[in-house]
């Protein structure tokens, strides 16, 4: 009996070798193995894989109807962003399924120029707490409440804040108790806060702040509708260390005074400058941790790129040369030579997506590679904008993160 057995299991062993052989051994199974789980199409194409897969295979939509003849008509009448799923089969058994995602060229303006980032809080964004006295002991009123340092203030007595000085009219009108509408990491609560009275002044205990100002790079801009990115991440608050929630920003034309050379351990800086007689550029409209983003009040053409570049999609972005643009003098953004060494593979968005080295001399000789200042300089690989500068490693300022510039451009729309 246990013979039999043995001899059965042996017969099905070599049947099915001998079918997996057979089925391996189909004109055309090797390029149906090849296959991405995902396929990109645009107007340049991208399906010539798909529809070049031969007979006796058959591809089939997702209802099973067969679609070898009209497969590049559906994929030309498709949506931007719609994703179709297709099955290659074999006498009707499925060998593999694809997705086919259909998606527009996107083309944009490269920039690179140094800028000023102001932006005003949505409220006053408590940057410090400490204890006040009352006349009878020490205490912070706002830590008794439950408020904590990156909170935003954004309402009194259900009134609306709108500024430090608002804020300390507010507090001093109020009495002895007052119900403050506090925001922290996009959630809202109400908390009630018995200041401290003593000789006439109303005391929260909390130090509060109402914009914030820096340097950074703007990014790109899309012709059409004139929206910008710029940055690639978030501005946050330099004392609460928590990303600004802004009500409304601006962006402007920034002086670059000189430049701090970065070393290891020690990160050097783009030393800029600007004021309220700046060259207005943008108004902001959100701050996000992809970076700031808004509408351009005119067109900023560049001297490199006069007509634009296109975007790049993630799976477009290969390890290899790249060039980035940046501007360490007035008025003049200049190409640098660099390499993206790593990519991190994300189907949505995130931060940091590759991480690229400086390798032009002049570029290292001037600020020894990435230095604070840069974050949002773009880069670009094979005449695409693919992504933005965005972080210089401390212990090897050669080296920095850069995030895709596709994940910028979905934040901005």
């Amino acid at each position: 009996m246990k013979k039999t057995v043995k001899t059965i299991v042996k017969l099905l062993g070599s049947a099915l070798c001998a079918l997996l052989f057979a089925v391996n051994a189909v004109p055309g199974m090797d390029m149906v193995l090849e296959l991405p789980d995902d396929i990109y199409v645009d107007e340049a194409g991208g399906a010539e894989r798909l529809c070049g897969i031969p007979a006796p295979f058959s591809i089939t939509d997702r209802d099973g109807v067969a679609v070898a003849n009209d497969l590049s008509e559906r994929l030309s009448s498709a949506k931007n962003g719609e994703v179709k799923r297709f099955s290659v089969e074999l006498f009707g058994i499925t060998v593999k399924n694809v997705d086919v995602h259909v998606r527009d060229d996107i083309y944009v303006m490269p920039c690179g120029s140094s800028v000023g980032i102001s932006l005003w809080c949505n409220g006053v964004l408590v940057v410090g707490l400490g204890n006040v006295d009352d006349g009878l002991r020490r205490r912070c009123p706002a830590h008794e409440a439950g408020i904590r340092t990156g909170d935003a203030i954004i309402a009194v007595n259900g009134e609306q804040v709108n500024g430090v000085g608002e804020l300390s009219a507010m507090v001093k009108s109020a009495g002895d108790s007052m119900r403050l509408r506090v925001r922290r990491n996009g959630s809202e609560f109400d908390c009630t806060v018995y200041p401290c009275v003593k000789d006439g002044e109303v005391l929260l205990g909390a130090w509060v702040r109402e914009s914030t100002a820096g340097i950074g790079t703007l990014t790109f801009y899309t012709m059409s509708s004139m929206r910008f990115g710029a940055l690639g991440h978030a501005v946050t608050d330099p004392d609460a260390g928590t990303m600004i929630e802004a009500k409304r920003g601006e962006l402007s034309e920034a002086s670059i005074v000189g430049v701090t050379h970065g070393e290891q351990g020690f990160p050097g800086e783009v030393r800029g400058t600007f004021s309220a007689v700046s060259k207005r550029l943008g108004a902001i409209d959100r701050n996000t941790r992809y970076g700031v983003f808004g509408k351009m009040y005119a067109p900023l053409t560049s001297a490199l790129y006069p007509e634009g570049v296109a975007l790049a999609y993630p799976d477009e972005v290969e390890t290899g040369k790249a060039t980035l643009l940046t501007s360490l003098e007035d008025g003049v953004t200049t190409e640098y030579e660099c390499e993206i060494i790593k990519l991190f593979e994300q189907s949505t968005s995130d931060g940091k997506g590759m991480v690229v080295k400086v390798t032009d001399k002049r570029l290292l000789e001037h600020t020894g590679g990435i230095v604070q200042g840069m974050s949002g300089s773009p880069i670009l690989q094979n005449g695409k904008l693919v992504g933005a500068v965005t972080h210089v490693f401390i212990n090897d300022p050669t080296k920095g993160y850069g995030i895709y510039a596709y994940w910028m451009y979905e934040q901005m729309r």
